[in-house]
């Protein structure tokens, strides 16, 4: 398989090992400051889910957005690459390796909360479906603003719409058209994840299999992030 995107980000990543140590201590700390500083567990969990999805969501935000105004990725769309491999190679790696630096604060979750093997083995798909989410959100988010400024308050904004739309800081009845609406965003089932890890009992999930709403709702965001990729490479050569 041909997938020079995919290798550029995980060699990039393996060379900045400042900038890798740093993505693996910070949420670590700031996991392990909640986790031990007696919070409450419901109170906790839902930091935890703001952590982990503007970790991901900042994540390929700014980086996109800074390589567009350097013209670093104006260059790499000029070679003629194809879009949808940019885009899909992009996310995909980065969506990955935001998983592998947030493992060690994940598995210090699982461990203060004395989860079991099939509730921390949950944490970890839901943990890898919201990255993939937040990377592609990201990468969008990048691509409507116009500076780096934009882009993060505009990952800033999106983010946090989102985990309130997820359930993150409120719950709706159970059986509403909102509890079934939020059952299409990730973060929703990353929260329940991290909830179960917390020992809190999670929220009804509508009586839909969270996995499949969770998968439904990474696919639309890949798919529809693999149909507008010229559109998105355009703006990135800042091609008119």
């Amino acid at each position: 398989m041909n997938a020079p995107v995919w290798a550029l980000e995980w060699r990039q990543a393996a060379r900045r090992r400042r900038l890798l140590v740093l993505n693996v201590a910070v949420p670590f700390v700031l996991v392990a400051s909640i986790a031990l500083g007696g919070a409450p567990r419901a109170h906790a969990a839902a930091a935890y889910a703001v952590l982990f999805a503007m970790f991901g969501v900042f994540g390929a935000a700014v980086p996109w957005a800074r390589e567009v105004e350097r013209g670093v990725l104006g260059r790499v769309v000029l070679t003629g690459i194809e879009p949808r491999a940019l885009l899909l190679q992009r996310v995909l790696a980065d969506a990955l390796l935001d998983a592998l630096e947030l493992l060690p604060a994940a598995l210090l979750l699982a461990a203060t909360g004395r989860a079991s093997a099939a509730t921390t083995a949950g944490l970890a798909l839901a943990l890898v479906a919201g990255l993939l989410f937040a990377n592609a959100l990201g990468i969008w988010l990048a691509a409507l603003a116009d500076s780096l400024a934009e882009t993060a308050l505009f990952a800033a904004v999106a983010t946090l719409l989102l985990l309130h739309g997820g359930g993150v800081f409120r719950a709706p009845a159970p059986g509403s058209a909102l509890a079934v609406a939020q059952s299409a965003i990730p973060f929703h089932h990353l929260h329940d994840a991290l909830r179960g890890v917390a020992g809190v009992a999670p929220p009804a999930s509508g009586g839909v299999a969270p996995a499949l709403w969770s998968g439904a709702g990474v696919l639309a965001a890949l798919g529809v992030t693999a149909l507008a990729a010229p559109w998105i490479a355009a703006r990135a050569a800042r091609v008119r």
